[in-house]
């Protein structure tokens, strides 16, 4: 990773208590939430930031940081982004998520729409059929699950306590719920020009989720990566810096061809 990409930890208090970020590259900013598996700094991103600065804050409870008492579901975690962002990025930026973070981002564009410019989503999470999807509790099924090619997986360094520690903090925030439907009712009303990203290979989260966002926000785009499956940004880093570097820079000119 050059100088241009390097990625720094910061900290930030806010009213409900502390947020641990990382922040990096140069440029139009960029609000990046996390996934399940927590926040770290892909190929994908690291493209980027050549041109965009990069707030890739971590989710209260994440990786051993100091849970919240006040926010306690993805409303409320949607809440604290835009606190977020009002606190450290000082106004509207794009936003760019993945699964579980695209949970958070469509409830904090549907809430604050004044913060969101553009928003990319990577297949998110919150939009499933109950009883489809999902991951298994078995480590190697759910990195072939995860990466369509296990080896662009990056090394998992922590301790299985603090893993355990984020799934019984991902329980907390989605209650065990797979589709939420009052974000469903809500999706009409974002009106952030939207991305959406789907890898052909994703059996994660199945695309009629893909579907329900389409059908659910004015104007929104749906694209796929080929080869890909729940991870894109380490299974195709370059197709997924590309696509997302386009739409960042043509908005509203950005088009891809709506699947049948």
């Amino acid at each position: 990773m050059t100088a241009e990409t390097a990625f720094a930890e910061h900290r930030v208090e806010l009213d409900s208590g502390p947020v641990i970020y990382l922040k990096g590259g140069e440029g139009r900013p960029i609000l990046h939430l996390h996934p399940a598996s927590g926040p770290r700094v892909t190929p994908a991103t690291a493209m980027l930031a050549r041109r965009h600065t990069f707030y890739m804050p971590t989710a209260p409870g994440w990786n051993g940081t100091p849970e919240h008492a006040a926010v306690a579901s993805m409303v409320d975690l949607a809440d604290l982004a835009a606190k977020f962002v009002r606190s450290v990025i000082g106004g509207p930026c794009d936003v760019v998520a993945e699964s579980f973070g695209g949970w958070q981002a469509l409830w904090l564009a549907a809430r604050h729409p004044d913060l969101v410019g553009q928003l990319v989503l990577q297949a998110p999470a919150g939009l499933r059929t109950e009883g489809t999807g999902g991951l298994p509790a078995d480590p190697e099924a759910r990195l072939r699950k995860l990466y369509a090619v296990a080896e662009r997986a990056p090394k998992e360094t922590r301790a299985p306590e603090i893993l355990a520690a984020n799934q019984r903090m991902y329980m907390r925030y989605s209650g065990g719920v797979t589709l939420d439907t009052a974000l469903l009712e809500t999706l009409p009303g974002i009106k952030a020009p939207t991305l959406t990203l789907f890898g052909t290979l994703d059996e994660v989260v199945p695309i009629d989720a893909a579907r329900r966002l389409t059908a659910g926000i004015p104007g929104s785009r749906l694209t796929y990566i080929d080869g890909a499956a729940h991870v894109p940004e380490f299974d195709q880093p370059e197709r997924v810096a590309r696509l997302i570097g386009a739409f960042m820079e043509h908005g509203d000119g950005y088009l891809v061809r709506r699947p049948a």
